[in-house]
């Protein structure tokens, strides 16, 4: 994959996080696409996906997804992201209540591509340090 692709990917991400343009994602997610995200269950679509991303923008409304990394070799591409916002709706990642606090956490996630489009990406997140920024889980120390 190209330098072109590693401009689109980034471009369809921060649009569909930070603007809502979901459209975007037909050109980088294959309608099968899987999004394994331990601990939380898989997402099985891309239409699955889409209603995530707005799940999220209503929970999270400003919102800011930054891709920091991105590298492609072959068929797989890692990226490193931060995402960033004030919680003021149900998570629907971690199922917490509003908080109307700001959190910024980071996280990875490795794709496997098919024919331009990724079709199943497996993602790690500090998601602990999400919970403890929130007050649902203390921190500890």
């Amino acid at each position: 994959m190209s330098e072109e692709m590693k401009a689109k990917i980034k471009r369809v991400w921060e649009a569909a996080f930070n603007q809502g343009r979901l459209d975007g994602l037909d050109e980088v997610l294959a309608p099968n696409y899987v999004r394994h995200k331990p601990p939380f269950p898989d997402v099985s679509s891309r239409e699955a996906y889409k209603n995530f991303i707005t799940d999220t923008r209503a929970s999270y409304p400003d919102v800011q997804l930054t891709i920091d990394q991105l590298i492609i070799e072959g068929d797989w591409s890692a990226v490193l992201w931060t995402f960033a916002g004030t919680q003021t709706g149900v998570s629907p990642t971690t199922g917490a209540q509003p908080t109307n606090k700001y959190i910024r956490f980071s996280g990875c996630g490795m794709s496997r591509w098919e024919g331009g489009r990724a079709v199943e990406e497996w993602e790690h997140g500090d998601y602990l340090g999400l919970l403890q920024q929130l007050g649902v889980v203390p921190k500890l120390g």
